[in-house]
């Protein structure tokens, strides 16, 4: 199954007030997933005009920012066109393509949705030659987009899979919960720390966005910025030790409180 596919001419795009410039697809590292973050807000071509319109007159860029927008329905809406650089990931635009969904990512996507989303990554990659990263926004900048829903599903795959009757597949939380306890037992003795790298950094990094504590891009690096992100969080939750390392109790506070 494919998704349906809009064309800027259908919607009605605005022609771009310069010329684009072209990625080099040699240089092309991956994908940015994004989101509008409004619940049950337009959807269509309206919503894209949208976004169109704040792009242009209200932030003043050349066109619309996104290379590809995705609708509640699964429609494929053609953005800036493939290939051209984006305005969405700021320091990441002349390395990657971004798709962004136009309803609210905290909330799951229907399986037409999932679809149009999966469609547009494979043809990036087939574009590209395969070994694209897929990563959220909040990855690469401090935000919270694409959202918590989207970014969980991205994160874990993109993966589509129906099960009879049409149902988006579940998530075992229970099992979440084990792993994280699993992986946050090990910090009283080894603490997530400055200088240290790794999926559990990003993990720390991004869930300390979703408090309010500003640690950069969920890049994996614990770096001074991440480290006084964890400190702001410790003293804000008043029964931590304000040291800018997670330990178990840092841990278990910022996934299970």
């Amino acid at each position: 199954m494919r998704a349906a596919f809009v064309s800027r001419s259908e919607w009605g795009a605005t022609a771009p007030t310069k010329g684009w410039t072209w990625l080099n697809p040699k240089r092309v590292q991956g994908i940015v997933i994004h989101h509008s973050g409004v619940e049950n807000g337009p959807t269509g071509a309206e919503a894209v005009r949208a976004f169109e319109r704040h792009h242009m007159v209200a932030r003043g860029w050349s066109s619309i920012a996104y290379n590809w927008l995705i609708d509640v329905d699964g429609t494929v809406y053609e953005g800036r066109r493939s290939g051209a650089v984006g305005g969405a990931t700021k320091n990441w635009n002349f390395k990657t393509e971004a798709v962004s969904y136009i309803g609210d990512g905290n909330q799951p996507l229907s399986l037409e949705a999932q679809q149009g989303f999966r469609t547009v990554i494979d043809e990036l990659q087939h574009k590209y030659g395969g070994g694209l990263w897929v990563k959220g926004h909040k990855d690469l900048a401090s935000t919270s987009c694409p959202g918590l829903w989207l970014y969980g599903w991205v994160m874990g795959g993109a993966h589509f899979e129906a099960p009879p009757g049409g149902h988006a597949p579940s998530v075992d939380w229970g099992d979440v919960t084990t792993y994280l306890r699993a992986v946050g037992a090990n910090f009283d003795s080894h603490p997530l720390k400055r200088r240290m790298r790794g999926n559990e950094v990003r993990l720390v990094q991004s869930m300390l966005k979703q408090h309010n504590c500003d640690p950069g891009p969920a890049d994996g690096i614990f770096g001074w910025k991440t480290k006084g992100a964890v400190k702001q969080f410790q003293r804000n939750r008043g029964f931590l030790k304000v040291n800018g390392a997670v330990n178990k109790a840092t841990w278990d506070a910022l996934f299970f409180m």
